[in-house]
């Protein structure tokens, strides 16, 4: 029986298998950064999501109370007051935070930047725009929330994602 004296991996092979795992880096890179983008996506999808259940428990108090067609009409749900429209959690800034949890900065301009999880700047009589943490109204990654005293879905949203 004779055994080959072979200890190890020649040069060619070695630069060979690392020319291959470059290929897959290079390859699966555009991937893992997309991960980032669809994060941010889920969570502002997420984030509506708060919001409409937030609403249908808003709406639902609302109605017991006898609110549900006041504009502006005024709930207390668990201890806290939150001011409503037509029975739906009214558009503001400082209102919003109110109904769902969260961190968030209330912007005096829609470009500020802000180290919390949300940003809200409030538009009278257009809504309030969230934005996650490193966007801001130009970056196209944002949420409008509004509510309309008429018509017959009054909680209006609006997801921008192209930017996020």
């Amino acid at each position: 029986m004779k055994y080959s004296s072979h200890q190890g991996f020649t040069l060619i092979e070695l630069v060979v298998v690392i020319i291959i795992l470059g290929i897959l880096a290079v390859t699966a890179a555009p991937k893992f950064i997309n991960l980032t983008n669809d994060a941010t996506k889920a969570s502002l999808e997420g984030l509506q999501g708060s919001i409409k259940s937030a609403n249908a428990l808003v709406y639902s108090k609302a109605a017991i109370d006898s609110q549900e067609k006041l504009n502006p009409g005024e709930i207390e749900l668990n201890g806290v007051k939150i001011m409503t429209i037509v029975g739906y959690i009214a558009p503001t800034a400082e209102n919003l935070p109110k109904a769902i949890d969260g961190l968030f900065a209330e912007l005096s301009n829609p470009t500020d930047s802000f180290t919390e999880d949300w940003g809200l700047y409030n538009i009278p009589n257009a809504g309030v725009f969230i934005f996650p943490q490193g966007h801001n109204i130009n970056s196209d990654c944002h949420l409008h929330y509004n509510v309309t005293a008429t018509g017959t879905e009054p909680a209006f949203f609006n997801l921008v994602s192209n930017g996020c």
